[in-house]
């Protein structure tokens, strides 16, 4: 994908009726009343849904409504943090243009395209349906009977009904052929059509925008050393779903850190990043990534924390390679007696939008979440404001306030 970077633009260059500058210098904020009590958490957890789901709905990467979000968030972290600016860039948007369509000897199935795949044109495409031997795991597609050619790829939904899979998902480019995905409770209609050679017809109208301006939104409070402490939770959602649970639940436990710690005078600098485009193939974080570096500042961020989707069940999943923090955070749990069981993944921590940050230097944790039998909401319409646990936002806090606590010690 094509990106351009615009290191040294101000951040009024999105567009959004938002302060440009950097906030850096004014007096340190304190906004620790917001969450000092878990009832205040609960309620700041619900006043911040509402604000960015309910009333906001899906907000993908370069859309108005991710602008509007973006807004939300800058002003709460201008509510906590002396340092607030937005980390603008330009790339190229994927828009969905009307209603997509997939029907098999004209029975409609659910369907979503792949965001980042093209588009199939105003006559769609028609043919039948081949099961492929792909090197990205697509396990189907729609062929030209006449010619073998593959006009589209098929793919299945990972927990339940249709949701949109991204271009990346299955090692393809951008703009790689229509991809629909389909519901698991259609696999059998699908197998059924290419044993009986059904013809199937799939539309899609897609545009590609280039030039399109998004933003991180970054917030820092100054430490007196140069070890930094970063907390990454991606903002955007896919286009299909509001996105309570994957990833907006996460973005607020991540702002309830920032109040806790406003006005804070800590050893290391602690950053509170909200990325745009993670659905997108982590181009947000990629884009903060390659600007701390030239800035000449990447190496000093020595600390890293991932959320996504904390709020799945009560056992958070915890991602990390170190075994020290693996200790810590156990410890942590036995400790205060923290409802749920963190369970260890085996893999590190530097996934997804946490994985630009790849560094000797950098000790990575990626947090999940597992225990409510909620997979089902990912990435669907479904996931909405009301379906958020507050009790794994708390558990996550709690966990993660003591967690920062002992790495300030350190």
């Amino acid at each position: 994908m094509r990106r351009k970077t615009f290191l040294g633009r101000a951040a009024a260059a999105l567009a959004l009726p938002l302060a440009a500058a950097c906030s850096s210098g004014r007096p340190y904020p304190d906004s620790r009343h917001l969450v000092s009590t878990e009832a205040e958490r609960k309620a700041y957890l619900q006043t911040m849904l509402q604000k960015l789901c309910t009333e906001i709905g899906p907000h993908p990467v370069g859309s108005p409504e991710y602008d509007r979000a973006a807004r939300v968030v800058k002003e709460e972290m201008d509510k906590a943090l002396p340092e607030v600016y937005l980390d603008t860039f330009e790339f190229e948007r994927w828009v969905l243009k009307g209603q997509p369509e997939f029907s098999v000897a004209g029975q409609k199935l659910e369907t979503y395209p792949g965001h980042g795949s093209s588009g199939t044109g105003e006559p769609g495409v028609t043919g039948v349906l081949r099961r492929i031997d792909d090197e990205g795991g697509v396990p189907f597609a729609i062929v030209d009977p006449d010619t073998d050619q593959q006009l589209a790829y098929v793919t299945l939904a990972r927990y339940g009904r249709a949701v949109p899979l991204p271009y990346y998902s299955f090692k393809k480019p951008v703009k790689c052929l229509p991809t629909f995905n389909i519901g698991l409770e259609d696999r059998r209609v699908l197998e059924a059509a290419i044993s009986d050679r059904t013809i199937v017809r799939a539309r899609s109208l897609v545009g590609f925008e280039p030039g399109t301006r998004t933003a991180n939104v970054v917030g820092s409070i100054p430490g007196q050393s140069r070890e930094e402490m970063l907390f990454i939770a991606h903002l955007d959602t896919v286009y299909s779903s509001p996105g309570a649970n994957d990833n907006t639940a996460s973005v607020i436990a991540m702002l309830m850190m920032a109040h806790a710690y406003s006005a804070a005078r800590n050893d290391k600098r602690l950053t509170f990043l909200a990325t745009t485009g993670e659905e997108y193939d982590k181009l947000g974080a990629i884009h903060y990534a390659e600007r701390r570096k030239a800035e000449g500042t990447f190496d000093q961020i020595k600390y890293l924390v991932n959320l996504d989707s904390l709020t799945w069940g009560p056992d958070m999943k915890i991602n990390t390679a170190d075994d020290e923090i693996m200790r810590m955070i156990s410890q942590i749990d036995e400790e205060l007696k923290i409802p749920g069981t963190p369970r260890w993944e085996g893999t590190d921590g530097f996934m997804l939008d946490g994985l630009p940050f790849r560094s000797g230097e950098t000790r990575a944790v990626y947090v999940n979440s597992d225990g409510y039998q909620l997979q089902s909401l990912w990435h669907r319409p479904e996931d909405t404001a009301e379906t958020v646990p507050a009790d794994c936002v708390e558990i996550w806090y709690r966990l993660f306030d003591e967690y920062v606590k002992r790495i300030m010690a350190i």
